[in-house]
């Protein structure tokens, strides 16, 4: 038996998303109540520089209650393209965008319990242009070889799980590139 999905309704509607309950069938025909998160899909990028230096964003994050080293990131607007939220992104958060956005993939963030989907893109051959930030971001931009980002990784300064997935994803196009 597939698992079906039985009803949903909303129990929550946020700034950020909403939350609903999704009564489920699950493969055995037992039935249970699930809570999920709707999120709207969002980018993140991991820009280089022709200098090797990736750029990253230091800011507070309150469900990690401090600051923390990320890869530029956000949501989608409505009815926008990937890619050209990945160019606005960019563009807000460290005042630059790109001559080349390669895709890399995707993934979902935490899909057990939420509907966001996370597109993934090295940008390339970075150019001067600034766009303002949101009002409710407070960025400090730091730049890092290519291979210490991935020390980062390992060594656990760089602990935002998006960024780390990205680097995952972007390890064998930077290898290609000769960026490693």
């Amino acid at each position: 038996m597939e698992p079906v999905i039985i009803s949903r309704h909303n129990l929550l509607q946020l700034h950020a998303f909403d939350v609903e309950r999704v009564h489920f069938r699950l493969p055995d025909g037992r039935e249970r109540d699930y809570d999920l998160v709707q999120h709207v899909d969002a980018v993140t990028i991991l820009p280089v520089d022709n200098l090797g230096q990736v750029h990253l964003v230091r800011q507070y994050r309150i469900g990690a209650e401090q600051e923390l080293l990320e890869l530029p990131a956000g949501v989608m607007d409505p009815g926008e393209e990937p890619e050209i939220t990945a160019h606005r992104e960019l563009r807000e958060e460290i005042g630059k965008d790109c001559v080349e956005m390669i895709r890399l993939g995707g993934f979902y963030m935490a899909a057990g319990y939420s509907t966001e989907y996370m597109h993934v893109y090295l940008a390339l051959n970075l150019k001067e242009s600034p766009l303002d930030h949101d009002d409710d971001e407070f960025l400090t931009i730091v730049k890092v070889p290519v291979s210490e980002v991935l020390e980062m990784a390992q060594d656990g300064r760089l602990a935002d799980g998006k960024s780390l997935s990205t680097l995952l994803l972007a390890r064998h196009e930077l290898e290609i590139r000769r960026l490693l």
